[in-house]
C-alpha cells in the first residue's frame, strides 16, 4: 500500500506524534471548560497572590499588598480565595484570610499567636482546616466564616481534604488521613524521608504529594490507602505543591531551582496525573512562583486559539487553518 503524504498531511501527522494525548485534550476542551490558576509568587522580593489562565497567560497581582501574602486555595464554588498573609500583625503572627475570586473584600478570619498556613476548603465550602505553627503545632478546622475553631490532631500540617468530605490527608513526617471527627486515623505512606503537600485527586482514590528522593523534592503519588505508589517528576530539580484539575487528568506543581537568595527561582508547570509533562505556564526566570491551585471550574482553554503547553515555552499550534 503506497501513501500520497502531502506537505499538509505531512505536518498534521508530526503534529499528531509530538503531542501527547493529554496535551490534545486540552486543546481540544469544550467551551464551556474554564476557570484559572491561582498562586503565590513573590517577586520584587514580595509575596504575593497571582492569577493566570491555564495557557499562563494574563497573569494578574490579586493582593497587592506590602505584607507577605500566600497558600491561596480556591473555595468549592471558585468565588472565593483562601490565602494567609500577615497584613494586620506587621508579619509577626500569619493569619487566614479569605477573599473574592478577583481579590476585592477580603476578610481575616483566625487572629491570636501562632503562624497559621495551609489552609483548605471542604469540598462543600463550609469548612476550612488549616494548621498551626507556634507554641504548639496542631490541625485545626474552622467554619468558613473563622467559627467554631476546633483542634483535630496534634503535631500536623498540610491539610488536604478528601471530595467526600469525609477525612482529612496530613502530614506527620509521612501522610496520614484522619476522619474530619478525629477518628479512623490511618497511614498512609511507609517509606523513609519527610513528606509534604498532600492532595487528594478529585475521585478520593489516590493521594499526590512531595518527597525526598535522592538529594531533590518529586512529586509522587500513592492509593489512599497506601499502595501502589509511583514517583512522578524525574529531573534534578526540586518539585512542589502538587494540585489536582477537577477531572484529575492534570496535575499543576512549582518547580524550583538555583541557592537561596543568590538565583533561587521557581515556575508552574503541569504534567498529566501519570507523569507525563505537558508544559511551564509561568516565566520562572526572575520569580519564585509556587502554591499553584487549579480553580474547580477547570483549565481555562480557548478553542478558538487552542493554545497548548510544551516543554520550556507555550507555543501556539492550530491543527485546522480554515
Amino acid at each position: 500500500m503506497r501513501f500520497n503524504l502531502t506537505p499538509r498531511s505531512m505536518l498534521l501527522a508530526a503534529l499528531c506524534i509530538c503531542l501527547t494525548s493529554e496535551e490534545l485534550w486540552l486543546k481540544n476542551a469544550p467551551a464551556s471548560y474554564t476557570g484559572r490558576i491561582v498562586f503565590t509568587s513573590v517577586r520584587d522580593g514580595n509575596a504575593e497572590i497571582y492569577v493566570m489562565d491555564a495557557d499562563g497567560g494574563n497573569q494578574e497581582n490579586l493582593t497587592n499588598h506590602p505584607a507577605g501574602d500566600s497558600s491561596p486555595d480556591w473555595s468549592p464554588d471558585g468565588t472565593k480565595i483562601a490565602f494567609v498573609s500577615g497584613r494586620d500583625d506587621n508579619d509577626r503572627w500569619k493569619q487566614i484570610y479569605v477573599m473574592d475570586a478577583d481579590g476585592k473584600s477580603p476578610i481575616r478570619l483566625t487572629d491570636g499567636p501562632g503562624l497559621k498556613r495551609d489552609p483548605d476548603w471542604s469540598p462543600d465550602g463550609r469548612k476550612i482546616a488549616f494548621s498551626v505553627d507556634g507554641r504548639e503545632d496542631y490541625l485545626a478546622v474552622m467554619d468558613a466564616d473563622g467559627g467554631n475553631r476546633e483542634k483535630l490532631e496534634d503535631q500536623a500540617g498540610d491539610p488536604s481534604w478528601s471530595p467526600n468530605g469525609k477525612q482529612i490527608a496530613f502530614v506527620q513526617r509521612e501522610i496520614y488521613v484522619i476522619g474530619v471527627g478525629g477518628q479512623g486515623r490511618k497511614r498512609v505512606t511507609h517509606h523513609l524521608g519527610s513528606k509534604w503537600d498532600p492532595s487528594f485527586s478529585p475521585n478520593g482514590r489516590r493521594i499526590a504529594y512531595k518527597a525526598h528522593h535522592k538529594g531533590f523534592q518529586h512529586i509522587f503519588v500513592v492509593g489512599a490507602d497506601g499502595r501502589n505508589r509511583v514517583r512522578l517528576t524525574h529531573h534534578k530539580e526540586h518539585h512542589s505543591g502538587p494540585a489536582w484539575s477537577p477531572d484529575g487528568r492534570v496535575i499543576a506543581y512549582s518547580v524550583l531551582d538555583g541557592i537561596w537568595p543568590v538565583n533561587f527561582r521557581g515556575a508552574i508547570h503541569l504534567m498529566t496525573s501519570d507523569g507525563r509533562y505537558i508544559g511551564q505556564l509561568s516565566d520562572g526566570r526572575n520569580t519564585i512562583d509556587l502554591e499553584p491551585d487549579i480553580s474547580p471550574l477547570g483549565l481555562a482553554v480557548s478553542p478558538a486559539s487552542r493554545t497548548s503547553t510544551t516543554w520550556g515555552m507555550l507555543k501556539r499550534v492550530e491543527l485546522d487553518r480554515r
